[in-house]
């Protein structure tokens, strides 16, 4: 049994390239994915290598977990760690999972296998929820075991990203300043009472940065960067009113050197939430009168940055230089 090729639309724009077609092919195979409508094989799911290779490594790593729980002869197991970042919907930047991550309950076997990673951590009854059906640990939970284990750009996306869940109001565009604090607040708590766990140093210092304004891993990762490279904390999602009573929002002021600074991800030209049926030139057209307007109406350039400008801090502070920022006198090392 086969499926059919996903059709990718190539008629947007003939100037897109092809890494905004691939784009397109992992939002057709997520949106069957979610529908249910992509076959199965002996119990797997059945794509063809285009349209697995067009997948997030977060949705990857979620039929991976799906595969590993249908295999799975015990019901101790608990999701858990990376495997439970991916269950809960937040990003793993730069992080593909080679196990499924489950922590073990009091009592169970803990020996791991080449496809499954086995934990062997205290795990209380309230730090276990269900999602979609299947046995993961909490939010809370899952932030502080991610921010101690993964690398600190994954680590910090993690965190920002959790936050936004709980603080963030999709429709009316509002952010809650007391509900991240809270949420922050509960985090903390759990790491105090972990003196001396692995990756504690880390996860301290994540949970000082971590800022649920941030939109996404390049967001999260850029900013990181910006403070290892120096520069004073950047204020985020920054609004600057615009023409006719219209509202504009700034990804960050970096108000040390005088500039705004914008991350350009791939969704904003993909999406069809964002792109509300413009075409590639549309949106770099509406993208370039804002920018104007903001910089005629502040006094400010722009310096903006791609995930080609997000290998390293170094690779960044070159395209800063590159756009006339002045770059800071001091640095803070990395851990």
């Amino acid at each position: 049994m086969t499926i059919e090729a996903i059709p990718v639309n190539t008629s947007v724009d003939p100037q897109i390239p092809e890494r905004l077609l691939r784009e397109e092919v992992r939002r057709e195979v997520r949106q069957r994915l979610a529908r249910g409508t992509l076959a199965r094989l002996h119990g797997e799911w059945e794509l063809t290598a285009r349209e697995y290779a067009s997948l997030y490594a977060e949705e990857q790593h979620r039929l991976a977990i799906a595969a590993t729980v249908r295999g799975m002869r015990t019901d101790a197991a608990v999701i858990s760690y990376v495997s439970a970042v991916v269950m809960h919907g937040l990003p793993l930047f730069r992080t593909k999972p080679r196990r499924t991550h489950v922590t073990m309950r009091a009592g169970a076997a803990t020996r791991s296998h080449p496809t499954v990673f086995r934990h062997r951590d205290s795990l209380p009854e309230e730090d276990i929820v269900l999602v979609d059906g299947l046995l993961v640990t909490s939010l809370e939970r899952t932030v502080v075991d991610a921010i101690r284990a993964l690398r600190l750009e994954a680590a910090l996306s993690v965190a920002d990203a959790a936050i936004r869940r709980v603080a963030w109001d999709e429709g009316a565009k509002v952010y809650d300043d007391v509900a991240a604090e809270e949420f922050r607040a509960r985090l903390w708590q759990r790491v105090f009472r972990m003196p001396g766990a692995r990756g504690i140093r880390q996860a301290r210092w994540v949970l000082e940065l971590a800022d649920g304004r941030a939109e996404g891993p390049g967001e999260s990762t850029g900013r990181l960067y910006l403070l290892l490279l120096g520069f004073a904390t950047p204020r985020l999602q920054v609004v600057v009113p615009g023409p006719n009573g219209l509202i504009f929002r700034v990804d960050a002021g970096l108000d040390d050197v005088g500039f705004w600074w914008e991350f350009d991800g791939l969704t904003k030209y993909t999406d069809p939430a964002l792109t509300g049926g413009r075409t590639v030139s549309e949106i770099l057209e509406r993208q370039r009168s804002r920018q104007q307007w903001i910089e005629t109406a502040t006094g400010r350039r722009f310096t903006r940055c791609g995930w080609e400008h997000l290998d390293a801090p170094t690779t960044l502070a070159t395209k800063l230089k590159a756009d006339g920022v002045r770059m800071p006198g001091a640095h803070i090392l990395p851990l």
